[in-house]
């Protein structure tokens, strides 16, 4: 699943970096000013009025962005931009069309520990079993963790915050598809179906993005029809379009596909008829308490009717009490997945990578 363009992690920081910042106002850039002296840090006025040079060492950064965090507003961290380029290089005008805004900086500075879990190949996938309504094994849901070097699990939700921060998300749904992969095989034939989750925002041209992975699950021994991809609602779409072509180039190399979240965040049921999903599942808070409140039960009946008279199986997750579990079996749910049921695990050649060892 080569991909080099989304495979490079891309550092921001040099161990001596010349930072270029224009601001929007004098006002701003006498702020900035200020907090690089407070910090140790001389600015240094170039030509421009409204551009400051600094020349930070990389140990210097997190308190440089921690000073620009505390006087800036986040309007001028948005507007103002900069260029970080390594000591003493010349800005060339490509260099310039690749300034970014000081926000973006900041977050690169505060989450560079997920670019060094990337370079460690410290990612790993945890599985959450997924039953049949019978109660019998259908497969599991590959989650996105990482391994600290103190031996600590990370979850996705940081993950990811860290990876749109840091301009990482490709280079991250990238090596957690992989890693998701690489778990089923390692799992055995006993896996049954994996669900492996991925962020359409990530994947420029799905055909080029996408065309190796077929490959590289066969290199692993796992067939096409034993791997669902899965798409959350809550991921940033900008276009159904686009995760409509993203769908099919999967669904083209024989990949089943899934939509999370259903009955949140997308807007009308006609996203099923766009999508068309091979399997959906359904949002938590539908499913919780769902056995007494019958505002959930008349919402979710609707959706499971909707979805077999499309040919779409119907997965509930969030699944945590008996009478969850019963209510959604009777209602005619056709899959389940939930605390109640089986939680996350790492199998125990993941607790360590071998980079982390």
């Amino acid at each position: 699943m080569h991909c080099p363009d989304c495979e490079r992690v891309k550092s921001l920081l040099h161990d001596r970096s010349s930072v270029h910042v224009v601001a929007p106002t004098g006002f701003t850039l006498d702020k900035i000013r200020a907090a690089a002296t407070a910090v140790g840090l001389e600015p240094i006025q170039d030509g421009d009025p409204q551009v400051l040079r600094l020349d930070v060492a990389r140990a210097a950064f997190p308190r440089f962005a921690e000073a620009l965090e505390a006087r800036l507003s986040i309007e001028e961290r948005t507007h103002a931009r900069a260029l970080v380029l390594p000591a003493a290089a010349a800005a060339t005008m490509r260099d310039w069309l690749g300034t970014r805004p000081q926000q973006a900086v900041i977050g690169h500075v505060k989450a560079a520990w997920l670019a060094d879990l990337l370079e460690q190949d410290r990612l790993v996938s945890a599985l959450q079993p997924i039953l049949r309504a019978d109660g019998t094994a259908y497969g599991h849901e590959a989650l996105l963790r990482a391994i600290g070097p103190d031996g600590a699990v990370i979850g996705a939700g940081p993950l990811m915050a860290a990876a749109r921060e840091t301009e990482l998300l490709f280079a991250l749904d990238l090596a957690a598809r992989k890693a998701a992969l690489e778990t089923a095989a390692r799992f055995g034939p006993e896996r049954g179906v994996v669900f492996v989750n991925f962020d359409p925002s990530s994947i420029y041209d799905p055909h080029y993005c996408l065309k190796e992975t077929a490959g590289f699950a066969r290199a692993l021994g796992l067939s096409p029809e034993s791997i669902v991809f899965e798409v959350t609602e809550g991921s940033r779409v900008r276009s159904l379009d686009h995760l409509r072509g993203i769908l099919d180039v999967y669904r083209e190399a024989k990949f089943r596909v899934a939509l999370d979240d259903v009955g949140a965040g997308f807007s009308g049921l006609n996203t099923l008829r766009l999508l068309r999903p091979d399997i959906i599942k359904l949002d938590m808070e539908l499913v919780r308490d769902v056995a007494t409140d019958r505002y959930r039960q008349a919402i979710v009946r609707h959706l499971i009717g909707l979805a077999h008279d499309l040919g779409i199986l119907v997965l509930a997750e969030g699944i945590e009490t008996e009478e969850e579990r019963r209510w959604l079996v009777a209602a005619g749910v056709d899959l389940l997945q939930g605390y109640l049921l089986g939680r996350p695990f790492l199998l125990a050649a993941e607790e360590r990578p071998a980079a982390a060892a």
